[in-house]
């Protein structure tokens, strides 16, 4: 999880959609009464968030891992 939160944060784009997202599911629930607020905006921001963090977790995969060793070694 802290390998996908930092690549996140690293992508400009991935980050501004996120907040866009969370900003988005605010204006829509504003009409909805104030204790109904966190729980909508959650909801309606939940399925792009977990898109957006799959897009992420595609890209954190498909990088080489300088970390792992090699059987040359």
């Amino acid at each position: 999880m802290p390998e996908l939160l930092r690549e996140a944060l690293r992508s400009p784009r991935e980050l501004l959609a996120m907040v866009g997202v969370l900003l988005a599911a605010m204006l829509v629930t504003s009409p909805l009464p104030t204790e109904w607020w966190p729980p909508a905006a959650l909801l309606l921001a939940a399925v792009p968030g977990t898109l957006l963090m799959n897009r992420v977790r595609a890209r954190v995969q498909r990088r080489p891992r300088d970390d792992e060793p090699t059987a040359d070694r």
